[in-house]
């Protein structure tokens, strides 16, 4: 359930692109020097982001990424399984449970996927241009 570094980088690296929209290409460098996020990592993201096919490479005089689709297209969710590699929320918190945890047997499950339904739905509702403009601008310290 917990989300990667990665993904936050991802998260904010995209949102960083949607915000300078204008400005595209860009590379990871200058999106690296902006957020604070550290250039190997972030490039090691872009891998997983050009495989995703959210972002593509633009090779010539003015190289750098720019989008594959929209940023109104990439929803929370197609974001967090692209970089973690699956579902943010695919198993019960309480696995070590002799309950075998299903919604039959284990109230807290039941309650469990309820909530999970939940923020499912507003991740799957919630674009990445939502996000850019409703997320206030911050660097991380790498």
């Amino acid at each position: 359930m917990k989300v990667t570094k990665a993904t936050a980088y991802a998260l904010h690296a995209l949102m960083y692109m949607v915000r300078h929209m204008t400005e595209l290409p860009i590379t990871v460098n200058s999106i690296a020097k902006a957020e604070g996020i550290p250039l190997g990592y972030l490039s090691k993201i872009f891998g997983k982001l050009v495989k995703a096919n959210f972002v593509k490479v633009v090779r010539g005089g003015n190289k750098g990424y720019v989008f594959c689709v929209h940023p109104e297209e990439i929803k929370l969710n197609m974001l967090i399984e692209a970089i973690e590699g699956k579902p943010l929320f695919e198993e019960c918190p309480l696995k070590h449970c002799e309950c075998n945890g299903t919604a039959e047997n284990c109230f807290i499950y039941a309650k469990w996927l309820k909530a999970v339904d939940k923020i499912n739905h507003l991740f799957n509702e919630t674009s990445l241009a939502d996000a850019a403009w409703n997320h206030p601008e911050h660097r991380f310290d790498s």
